[in-house]
């Protein structure tokens, strides 16, 4: 029952849209598909999709995207769709997600962390959003530039140079501008002044605050994406492994439980294939348990800061960029403090 309801939702027309007008835009877009006049599909797949919101042409649109060889785009448009992959059904859904991996390899997926939440955020003076405090774009390799902005505050500015399967994470520290300074009271009305006067101490704390806090976060999230694609990247390798396994046993009508025993792995040049896939896997699967467990200690580590490190009054951006490859992660932290 609940299933089709949400069928029904993802199918029904929006407020002054037709469902003969959809129908019609559904079937220009698959027939251009069919074609290969991916310009046509990707305009039509648009419109479908500013008409139902229904994540499918989302995703129907990045992969349009993606043969026109607009990465970014298609990045965007494929994960939007997956996060909605509930409403998917699980051949769409592999689909896209096959889609997404090959134009990821082609741009930088970035980690925004922000200071101040409320604060809007752009990207090459697009648009990201507001309200957040973690955001993941994708950007082509280049130079960029991430801003943050909040009224009362000094903006937030994060530059940095982005490679092509890069995953940087960039963290946004806004300052809040001093106040209005307070009329100069004149020499004689001071010297008139009654009462004691209070003195106030001058700020103390060391930049350990806002490196641990920004910096710290920063790194938890990106953390977790660097993470989830070396997770996928272990289920294709095991994949991989899994099917050279299957081969081996078909071809030489072996049960045992280890496929390359001495008797075959003489003869099957499969076999090396099969040790360099597993050993390929292994490495993988620790370096993406070690960047989730990571991303948790750091995170908890920054967010224990706002109790034992105060926060100076120094600004500027700082600048986190993890590291990682089949034998190990690691992280590198730019900025002024």
């Amino acid at each position: 029952m609940g299933s089709s309801s949400e069928a029904a939702r993802a199918t029904a027309s929006p407020p002054g849209v037709s469902p003969a007008a959809i129908a019609e835009t559904l079937r220009r877009a698959e027939q251009a598909r069919r074609a290969g006049r991916w310009e046509d599909a990707a305009a039509a797949y648009r419109a479908a999709w500013a008409s139902t919101g229904d994540p499918r042409w989302t995703g129907e649109l990045g992969l349009a995207e993606l043969s026109l060889r607009r990465y970014r785009d298609a990045a965007e448009h494929l994960r939007r769709a997956l996060d909605a992959a509930d409403a998917l059904a699980p051949g769409v859904r592999a689909r896209f997600q096959q889609g997404l991996q090959r134009a990821a390899r082609e741009v930088a997926a970035v980690a925004i962390v922000v200071g101040e939440p409320e604060a809007e955020v752009f990207m090459d003076g697009r648009r990201v959003g507001q309200g957040l405090a973690t955001y993941v774009v994708y950007v082509e390799p280049g130079s960029h530039e991430a801003r943050a902005t909040l009224a009362g505050h000094e903006d937030g500015v994060g530059r940095f140079e982005a490679q092509r399967g890069d995953t940087p994470a960039i963290g946004l520290a806004l300052k809040a501008k001093p106040p209005a300074p307070l009329p100069t009271v004149p020499p004689r009305a001071a010297a008139a002044a009654v009462g004691p006067v209070a003195l106030r101490p001058g700020a103390e704390g060391t930049a350990i605050g806002p490196v641990m806090r920004v910096g710290g976060l920063a790194l938890a999230s990106v953390g977790v994406v660097v993470g989830a694609g070396f997770a996928l990247a272990w289920a294709v390798k095991d994949g991989e492994a899994g099917t050279l396994r299957e081969q081996i046993r078909s071809t030489h009508k072996d049960t045992s439980d280890h496929t390359c025993h001495e008797k075959i792995a003489s003869r099957e040049p499969r076999c090396a294939q099969l040790r360099d896939a597993v050993d390929a896997r292994d490495a993988l699967g620790l370096v993406a348990v070690a960047s989730f467990v990571a991303s948790g200690v750091v995170g908890a580590a920054a967010l224990s800061s706002f109790w034992w490190a105060p926060s100076p009054d120094s600004d500027g951006g700082v600048r986190v960029v993890p590291q990682a490859t089949a034998h190990g992660a690691g992280v590198r932290i730019v900025g002024a403090w």
